[in-house]
């Protein structure tokens, strides 16, 4: 590569569609795109912690991958079961020499959010971890029925509420311990794993 040649700067971007309105976020500072500003925190769903790897699947399975989001510090309102089947679109973006428009981008993934978690972490961190489903091939799941649930009671006998505590609920994971409780022998082992060294390394396959 010559001294002349011009330097391409790739940039991750993702958008985040909850019934409170669009979160627009990339992985460093901001850029525009689509005539849309994307930056590196949103007040309330604050950063990305890193997407998972997406799997592309075949037959009766369906494409899956999931987002996990740090949310800012004393924000409220993340952690809501609202927030299923919002959509989320990630893009891989090509910046202009300026360092903040993106010129081209290219759609890697449109999907809906299936599943929220709230994942507390050994030294009392907290990330809201979504898990994700492809948009087309939601659309070929079959639902046989109701299930015993609070929002399908709730649904035949408006207002009562003998439901809320025992089905249905989202509940806090709580992933590893700071160190082992006390009176306790032997040991188990902890899962761990560090952050990708770019933002969509996973689309490699």
């Amino acid at each position: 590569m010559s001294a002349l040649d011009p330097v391409v700067t790739i940039i991750g971007l993702v958008k985040f569609e909850p019934p409170s309105g669009a979160v627009r976020l990339c992985d460093g500072g901001f850029c525009d795109f689509a005539s849309e500003r994307y930056e590196n925190a949103h007040p309330i769903f604050g950063t990305l912690a890193e997407p998972d790897e997406f799997a592309a699947a075949f037959g009766d399975m369906a494409e899956s991958g999931t987002l996990a989001l740090i949310p800012a510090p004393g924000a409220t309102g993340w952690f809501n079961p609202n927030l299923r089947n919002s959509r989320v679109r990630f893009w891989l973006g090509e910046l202009d020499t300026d360092g903040k428009t993106v010129i081209s981008a290219e759609l890697m993934a449109d999907m809906l959010v299936d599943t929220i978690d709230r994942v507390i972490g050994a030294d009392g961190s907290v990330t809201l971890e979504l898990g994700l489903i492809g948009r087309a091939e939601k659309l070929f799941l079959v639902n046989e029925g109701n299930v015993c649930s609070e929002r399908h009671h709730k649904s035949v006998w408006v207002g009562e509420n003998g439901f809320n505590n025992c089905t249905d609920t989202v509940q806090p994971i709580a992933w590893g311990v700071a160190s082992a409780p006390s009176g306790t022998f032997g040991g188990g082992s902890g899962g761990g794993g560090g952050g990708l060294d770019n933002l969509f390394e996973q689309f490699q396959r």
